[in-house]
């Protein structure tokens, strides 16, 4: 395909972003116009087949590959496996991925930068997000850190070649970048299960944090703060959105089969299969995180079947279509219908009522409401 073919593919997905309303200011539409997607986006990509990421090569399928670039609501996964591929070119777990563009827009939206915002953006991956960055700030003002050498090597390159000049650092963004603080505005395109103490530390009093929040599993929400003289942040979710993990936060998920194999013996049934079909709602997921801080929630099986797990995995408990079963001293089951129950006494409030403070010594507080709401102080990671 020639840079022609793609024009169509951008309009068909300006229109659909506009007739979203996701176009919330005109500098947005602006920096969308004028930064081609498709060039950020490496050769290869993956997709999810037959139980294992593989990869789709636009030599191989130039037509596949540009619908996927141009997908309204989808990632796009550019790497898997942190780049160790299997033996047969197969992956298990997605590692780098270039941002939906309407999640892209939500951030950026929520971020609200400024001309000549000293801009810091964590988690470079293909360079796409920091080229919108540059067209709004300017590309002297954004420094972009991406934790993954080949990956940084790769968008620097991109970045000049589309004409944008982003200072871009190969280091862990989870320490941020001192060395250029402070910063007007911080945007991470990973998901944090807390504000790292480095972010905080080197945004500029009045200056605001753009973070997705992964507490849970399936908990998810995009997270905007602004730091105070005090030099704590307060801030609300503003939408739902998922990112991969921040690489020193993530947590393998736990193998619920091991689990199950050395536990079952002794785990109990229930009498009554519980009601989880709230669950469907992603503002339940988001409740559920916030009354049972550290608590995993995973789906499990077929539709409607849940696994949950204690923050010390020494208690379980597992719904499935014919049964419920727990195991341990915490009754999760309980816990759990508790906390759907609280969620719907208190009007079913959408994951957008909530709000977070930070505080300079690390302590989060998620609240309903306001700071002097219903509060629960969120547990180390």
């Amino acid at each position: 395909m020639t840079a022609g073919d793609y024009a169509p593919l951008r309009q068909r997905l300006a229109e659909s972003l506009a007739a979203r309303g996701l176009f919330t200011e005109p500098w947005l539409r602006a920096a969308f116009d004028r930064v081609p997607r498709h060039l950020f986006v490496p050769e290869t990509v993956w997709t999810f087949r037959e139980g294992r990421w593989r990869p789709l090569r636009r030599a191989d399928a130039p037509r596949q590959w540009a619908e996927l670039v141009y997908h309204r609501d989808d990632a796009l996964v550019t790497q898997v496996d942190d780049g160790a591929v299997a033996a047969d070119g197969s992956g298990l777990v997605p590692t780098s991925s270039i941002s939906s563009p309407a999640a892209a827009l939500n951030m950026l939206a929520s971020l609200a930068p400024q001309p000549g915002d000293r801009t810091l953006e964590i988690g470079t991956g293909t360079g796409y997000n920091a080229a919108l960055l540059c067209h709004r700030v300017g590309g002297d003002s954004v420094t972009t850190v991406e934790v993954d050498r080949s990956l940084a090597d790769r968008a620097r390159t991109v970045l000049r070649q589309a004409g944008y000049t982003p200072e871009v650092i190969c280091a862990d963004g989870e320490r941020g970048l001192p060395e250029r603080a402070p910063y007007d505005r911080m945007i991470s395109t990973a998901s944090v299960r807390r504000v790292p103490a480095a972010w905080l530390e080197q945004t500029r009093a009045g200056g605001e944090i753009v973070t997705p929040w992964l507490p849970n599993d399936q908990a998810l929400g995009l997270l905007w703060l602004r730091k105070g003289a005090a030099g704590s942040a307060r801030g609300w979710f503003h939408s739902g959105e998922t990112f991969m993990a921040l690489r020193g936060q993530r947590r393998p998920r736990p193998d619920v089969a091991a689990l199950w194999s050395a536990t079952r013996d002794r785990a109990e049934e229930t009498g009554e299969k519980p009601d989880l079909s709230a669950l469907a709602s992603v503002h339940a997921r988001f409740a559920l995180a916030a009354a049972l801080p550290g608590v995993s929630c995973m789906r499990q099986g077929a539709a409607g079947e849940w696994f949950f797990l204690s923050a010390d995995h020494t208690s379980w408990a597992w719904v499935r279509q014919g049964a419920a079963q727990r195991f341990g001293a915490r009754d999760l089951l309980r816990d759990v219908e508790d906390a759907l129950r609280w969620w719907s006494s208190v009007g079913r409030p959408p994951l957008t009522d909530f709000g977070m403070s930070v505080a300079p010594d690390g302590r989060h507080t998620l609240w309903l409401g306001s700071p002097s709401g219903p509060a629960w102080a969120l547990p180390p990671c």
